[in-house]
Formats: C-alpha cells, sequence, structure tokens
C-alpha cells in the first residue's frame, strides 16, 4: 500500500497526494488531511507575486525598449510615418525626429522649435512681400485711375495701350507682383504642419502622451483649460489690428470686425483638438506676431530697406468705405461687366480678322479678259 501511493503521488501531485489520502488513510482524522490541503494551497499561492513581479519587471524592460527606439533616428519610419523627404507632411515629420533626437527636446519643445524654423525660412518672401505694399501705396492714386481706365475701356488696341502703361508705371516703382502671393505659399505649409502633427497625435507617438508642458501634459489629448485655444485666438485678433502679418496691409473698419469674430469663433471649432496640434497654432500665432511687430518698426524697416507705407486722403466724393457685403457685389458686378467687355471686343476683333482674311483672298482674284 504505501508503494502504490507513493507511485500515485508521484504521477498526480499534490493534488492527488491529497486525495489518496482520503482515500487510504482512513485512520487519519479528516481535520488534518485539510490542514495539509490547505497549506500546500497557501504555498501555491505565496510564489505567485513573485511571477507577477517578473512580469511587470519585462513590461518595463520592454516600454523601456520601446521608449529608447523612439530616441533614434528611425523611430517614426518603423511606425509608418516621415517616409519621404518629398511629401510635405513626412518632410516635417522628419525634421521634427531630428530635432527631437539630435537636440533632445521634449516633444513640445519640438513642435515650438519646428515651427519657429519654418517661420525663420518664410520671413525672407514676407520682406519681399511687405516692401512690395509698401511701393504700391505710394502710386495707389494712379494705379487706381489705369484700372479704371482699363476696366472702361472697350477696344482692344486701346485697352493694350493702357496694360502697357500700367506695366511701365509698376516697373519704374520696382514693384514685382509675383511677391503677393507670399500668403497663399503658407497655407500649403500650415495644411502640411496640420496633418503630421495631427498623425502623429493619433498614432500616437511614444511620448507624446508624457513629454508635455504647464496645464496641457498629454499633447495626445484635448487641452483641458482651452488656454491654448484663447492664446491662439487672441494673436490673430491682434494681428489683424496691425496690419496683417506684412505689417502693411490696410483693412478697412469692417474687414476688421470679420478678422475679430472669426478666430474668437474658432475657439469652439477647435476645443477637441489634441494639445500638440493647437500648440502648433499657438506657437504659429506668436511668430505671426512678432514678424508683425518687426515688419511694422520704422528702424527695422530702413535696415531691410522696405518702403515705407503711404496712406492716402479719401478722395471728397468718394463718400465712407462700404461695407463687406457691397464692397464684393460690387467687385462681382465688375468683373462681370468686364468679362462681358472682353467677349464683346473678343468679338469685333475676331470680324476684323475674317474682313482682313477676305481682302487678302481678294487681292489674289485676277480678272481675266476674253477678246
Amino acid at each position: 500500500m504505501p508503494l502504490y501511493q507513493s507511485n500515485l503521488i508521484g504521477r498526480s501531485g499534490i493534488a492527488g497526494a491529497s486525495f489518496i489520502g482520503l482515500r487510504f488513510k482512513s485512520d487519519v482524522p479528516l481535520t488534518n488531511v485539510a490542514q495539509e490541503a490547505s497549506a500546500k494551497v497557501s504555498e501555491i499561492q505565496t510564489q505567485l507575486p513573485s511571477f507577477d513581479e517578473s512580469t511587470v519587471e519585462a513590461a518595463s524592460q520592454v516600454g523601456q525598449m520601446v521608449s529608447d527606439a523612439s530616441n533614434q533616428i528611425g523611430y517614426l519610419s518603423s511606425i509608418g510615418m516621415a517616409k519621404s523627404w518629398l511629401w510635405p507632411p513626412d518632410l516635417i515629420q522628419n525634421v521634427m525626429e531630428y530635432i527631437h533626437v539630435y537636440a533632445g527636446l521634449p516633444w513640445w519643445g519640438t513642435i515650438c522649435v519646428t515651427t519657429v524654423l519654418a517661420r525663420v525660412v518664410l520671413f525672407p518672401l514676407y520682406v519681399k512681400y511687405s516692401d512690395t505694399l509698401g511701393r504700391t501705396s505710394k502710386i495707389k492714386p494712379e494705379m487706381d485711375k489705369v484700372n479704371a481706365d482699363l476696366m472702361a475701356c472697350s477696344d482692344t488696341t486701346k485697352a493694350q495701350q493702357i496694360a502697357l502703361r500700367r506695366r511701365k508705371l509698376l516697373s519704374e516703382n520696382g514693384i514685382k507682383n509675383r511677391y503677393l502671393i507670399v500668403p497663399i505659399v503658407q497655407i500649403p505649409i500650415a495644411i502640411s504642419f496640420f496633418t503630421s502633427i495631427r498623425q502623429m497625435c493619433l498614432y500616437p507617438v511614444e511620448g507624446f502622451s508624457t513629454q508635455g508642458t504647464a496645464w496641457f501634459q498629454d499633447l495626445t489629448l484635448a487641452d483641458p483649460y482651452l488656454g491654448l485655444q484663447c492664446l491662439t485666438a487672441a494673436m490673430f485678433v491682434a494681428l489683424a489690428r496691425k496690419g496683417g502679418e506684412s505689417g502693411a496691409q490696410q483693412f478697412s473698419p469692417q474687414m476688421k470686425k470679420v478678422f475679430t469674430y472669426l478666430p474668437i469663433l474658432s475657439i469652439p471649432v477647435t476645443m477637441n483638438l489634441s494639445a500638440g496640434v493647437v500648440l502648433y497654432l499657438a506657437v504659429n500665432g506668436v511668430c505671426s506676431m512678432t514678424q508683425t511687430l518687426l515688419l511694422r518698426n520704422k528702424a527695422v524697416r530702413k535696415f531691410l530697406n522696405i518702403a515705407e507705407v503711404v496712406n492716402h486722403p479719401t478722395p471728397p466724393g468718394q463718400g465712407p468705405p462700404k461695407g463687406v457685403f457691397e464692397s464684393f457685389r460690387e467687385s462681382v458686378q465688375k468683373a462681370r461687366d468686364q468679362a462681358e467687355k472682353r467677349a464683346l471686343m473678343k468679338e469685333e476683333e475676331d470680324k476684323k480678322k475674317e474682313l482682313a482674311k477676305k481682302e487678302k483672298q481678294n487681292q489674289r482674284i485676277k480678272i481675266v479678259r476674253r477678246k
């Protein structure tokens, strides 16, 4: 019997020993058997925490490995981002990764530095843009007269002469209209920043949830106090009051009201965006305001050779400035009238060409008389 019992214990383990004790040790009290079983169970339970500690330690090691990998070049590429240096959002992600790794900045600092760097690259273009607006303001009365004559002209030859006179006026004052598209250049850059940072917040990239600052410690979540949204709105309202990013634009009172209400309305629109995205908008607004103050400073304009803005008095017969909708309707009506005039001019020009062609053909006809 003991040999058979030992064999069963070897095959069945602790639980088997307990049941064998119940079957074959009938002379042993049941209380002793229960105490042995509870002691063995307690022994098994005391060994479980050591397994949990090893699991936690292994998980912490894996987390540390991921954190170390996020501080290496190529981490964003390994998770499906920053695949190219040609596509603008991927280009921005690549630049942010290099700044994050080599400068050792947290992600909130990386977003700020990348935004400032982009604005520094665009600053020379805004200098040209502000200079163009300043030079254009000097010849505004003459330019308005030439444009009015061009709109009222219905003769093709005369319109070409007026256009030539307008081109000569611009050339004599050193005005290049290609710099007037500088504000449009910033639109695709802003969209690229928005797309790239939003993708990094939604993934989220390792460190975005812990490398925030101030009241927004988690860049993947929305700003709980709307502080970044309010800062962005305040910057753009002040920007409209100071003459735009060039410091030389002249907005009408109605347009200033529009540019005041729109940023305020943007606060509830952006309240659910990730803090990392709104951080870019806020830093971009601060850079725009700083640039405006620099370009409005007379010493800076003189140092950068930027033409001063000339404010001409309003003609006595012009009356008060028109509203936004009225000006828009007037512009649409002028464009429609100009399109109709161009269509008539083209029709007349086609008729003249047809007559000239017929005359040329008639000149080639020879009259032969028979005797």
